[in-house]
């Protein structure tokens, strides 16, 4: 039985400062929630509808609560959801966790959740998984940042560090995206090599700049004032990956 302690648990994790206290993040939806569960999370329990639990998880090593979907609603961030709710622990990654055997793409000031959740479910469509975040990005563990990757977030390794220690281990060139850079395409890109997204709104930041060796672009053929972020991610991602 779901108790009124565990429903305020739950609600508590939409807030940053209670999921940062607990170590803990909500997943929702079936397809988040059965990526969760085929993942190496720590999973602390699984609240979902019967219907949820007979389709998807009809045994688990974890905490399974089977309630009614209205109250999936008042507990979690989607306005209506009849599948399930997982809480799980956050894990923490640090630069000692890079590898630098591909292509790097960094985050230097991308503040919008839903497109930090996007880029990631992009990254693991291409096969990155890794994605290097400066410290004023969109937090990982924000719930639009995990619904929006679609089960992405299981696979792809998000690292919030100061982007200046980043440059100052890797040695590796770094490109980044600018409208007036040169384009993609003329390029010979060779990996690894660290690709830089900053945000529509300001673009990279000024320790990106000091770093960068060169900058890149997509060419403009219509009249767009400029690309979304993370379609632009995607456009990227998949040059290099066709260039192999």
């Amino acid at each position: 039985m779901l108790s009124r302690k565990d429903q305020k648990f739950i609600k508590s994790l939409k807030v940053k400062k209670y999921r940062t206290r607990e170590e803990c993040f909500l997943i929702e939806g079936a397809k988040n929630v059965q990526e969760l569960v085929q993942s190496d999370f720590e999973i602390e329990m699984v609240v979902g509808t019967e219907e949820f639990f007979s389709l998807n998880l009809k045994s688990a090593k974890h905490r399974n609560e089977i309630v009614k979907a209205d109250l999936l609603g008042q507990l979690g961030t989607f306005k209506t959801n009849e599948d399930a709710i997982a809480i799980a622990r956050m894990k923490s990654w640090t630069l000692e966790n890079v590898q630098f055997n591909d292509y790097l793409f960094v985050l230097d000031g991308v503040g919008d959740p839903g497109n930090m959740g996007t880029i990631i479910r992009t990254l693991d469509w291409f096969g990155f998984n890794q994605l290097i975040c400066s410290t004023d990005c969109a937090e990982f563990y924000h719930p639009k940042v995990i619904n929006s990757s679609m089960g992405s977030f299981t696979r792809v390794k998000v690292i919030s560090t100061d982007l200046k220690a980043f440059y100052d281990i890797n040695g590796l060139q770094v490109l980044s995206a600018d409208m007036k850079g040169t384009a993609i395409e003329k390029l010979a890109i060779e990996q690894p090599k660290v690709i830089v997204m900053g945000s529509e709104s300001h673009g990279i930041g000024e320790i990106s700049r000091r770093y960068t060796s060169e900058f890149i672009s997509i060419p403009r053929l219509g009249n767009a004032e400029s690309l979304n972020v993370g379609i632009a991610t995607g456009i990227i991602a998949n040059h290099l990956r066709m260039d192999r």
